[in-house]
């Protein structure tokens, strides 16, 4: 037979476990939820940079695919405030006696973005590209600095690889960072 003193008792250490289990609780739901807003945001980023390649894939400007780009973008990506958005154009050279014969260069390049990022397509040295529309690479038969120097092996370029690149900051919607998490 249970007492009614065991009973209060028993409601008691219910309410220990209980204020034990809780922070637990909240910390995996809250983590579930930031979880799932970056792996909506790395989709969001996914989508624009296919877009973006495919839009310089078709003869659009470097500028005109940004200016696209820029319009189409959403959370997190914002390119006027906090967001880089990087346009390559990689390809082999055909020209038969040239100082990059059958290299893979770096022929077109343009930036817009107000985030201080560098883009990961590393060439030998460090290059010119002329302005709006095409941003073309200087003399890119003979400057050796123009070679793209961590491309894949595996990677055979018989064209032109039109590469995006996105750069953004994942805001935190939960307060988990203020807890060191």
């Amino acid at each position: 037979m249970i007492t009614p003193h065991r009973l209060h008792g028993m409601r008691g250490q219910s309410l220990v476990e209980f204020s034990i289990v809780l922070p637990l609780i909240i910390v995996v739901a809250l983590g579930v939820v930031e979880v799932s807003y970056a792996l909506l945001d790395q989709h969001i980023i996914t989508k624009l940079t296919r877009e973006g390649s495919n839009l310089i894939s078709r003869n659009t400007s470097l500028g005109d695919a940004a200016t696209a780009l820029r319009y189409m973008s959403t959370r997190p990506v914002d390119l006027d405030d906090g967001s880089r958005l990087t346009f390559s154009v990689i390809r082999n050279v055909p020209t038969i006696g040239a100082a990059n014969y059958n290299q893979a260069i770096l022929s077109q390049r343009y930036s817009y973005g107000s985030l201080s990022a560098q883009s990961t397509i590393q060439t030998q040295g460090s290059a010119s590209f002329g302005g709006a529309p095409e941003y073309q690479a200087s003399n890119p038969d003979n400057n050796t600095n123009l070679r793209v120097t961590n491309l894949p092996t595996t990677l055979s370029l018989g064209g032109m690889l039109y590469v995006t690149e996105i750069y953004t900051q994942h805001p935190t919607i939960t307060p988990l960072a203020g807890f060191g998490i």
